[in-house]
């Protein structure tokens, strides 16, 4: 034992472990060769078409401003979902105003109908009293119009006036369109 294993039991008996070593660091892996028709940062069996390869620059690109381009491609996927959901927003809006204010003139329209009804039906009763015996009655009465009473006729050639009333009168009355 060393000097300072014997110190640290003698204080309390605690003893320091030492600390593993760091794990070896991983060194980047060589890259191949640019092929043609193959940009750097693409899987493996992934090409471009021939008319997108560049031909001029086959360097590769650092991992930094890789990451910078893909964030860059990110943000119009961003604002297109925004829109989208906007969209959807105004249209859910939109839909439902549309429905309320259907079922707003629905309502409208039936209260409508209902009063109508009422209207009917206060007509048809007012038309079925008007058509009653005694109503009429009435109305011909306002009107001047009384129940006729015995017939009477006027005799040009004796100047009287004659009734039917058991006088057989009736056979030498000669009036014309009644035929009693």
């Amino acid at each position: 034992m060393s000097d300072s294993d014997t110190r640290d039991q003698k204080a309390g008996g605690v003893s320091t472990m030492p600390r593993p070593a760091a794990p070896p660091r991983r060194t980047a892996r060589p890259r191949p060769p640019a092929e043609p028709g193959r940009r750097p940062g693409l899987p493996d069996g992934v090409r471009l078409a021939p008319s997108a390869t560049s031909t001029t620059s086959t360097t590769s690109v650092p991992s930094a401003s890789r990451g910078a381009a893909r964030g860059g491609h990110r943000m119009p996927f961003i604002l297109m979902l925004c829109v989208l959901l906007g969209g959807a927003l105004v249209c859910t809006l939109l839909i439902s105003t549309t429905l309320a204010s259907g079922s707003y003139r629905i309502t409208k329209l039936q209260q409508s109908v209902d009063a109508l009804a009422r209207q009917r039906q206060t007509l048809q009763e007012q038309v079925a009293q008007a058509q009653s015996a005694q109503v009429i009655e009435q109305q011909a009465e306002q009107l001047g119009m009384g129940e006729p009473g015995q017939l009477r006729f006027f005799n040009l050639k004796t100047g009287k006036v004659q009734t039917d009333a058991g006088s057989g009168a009736v056979q030498d009355i000669n009036v014309p369109g009644y035929t009693p």
